[in-house]
């Protein structure tokens, strides 16, 4: 898109009778196409309830499995002989890097909206 407002701003030059232009001409020219050119491709504006929906999907849709280290789990027998955790391990680090992986994900969904 960008090369066609600059084939249309030299298209604009070449029709132009005068083959002399003033300081000011140019400036007003170049002042026209980079107008153009931001009117053409406006920076998208983010929706953070968008964002945060979709964030929140990409999450459910992981397997969390992983998370929770099924053999370092301590048990207690509690009040009436029902069975209490007492303690459980969880793997930060995969949960950190599901994280970071989804939010990849979005970043480059958002990219490709943009193009």
């Amino acid at each position: 898109m960008t090369n066609t407002n600059i084939q249309n701003t030299i298209s604009k030059v070449h029709a132009n009778i005068s083959s002399l232009f003033s300081k000011e001409d140019v400036i007003k020219l170049l002042t026209d196409l980079d107008t153009e050119i931001r009117n053409e491709n406006p920076k998208g504006q983010i929706d953070k309830d968008d964002l945060l929906t979709t964030f929140r999907q990409m999450l459910s849709e992981k397997e969390w499995d992983g998370v929770v280290d099924k053999d370092d789990v301590d048990f207690s027998i509690g009040y009436d002989n029902k069975i209490e955790v007492d303690r459980i391990a969880i793997d930060e680090d995969f949960l950190i890097s599901e994280v970071v992986d989804a939010l990849e994900s979005l970043w480059d969904a958002l990219e490709e909206q943009e193009d």
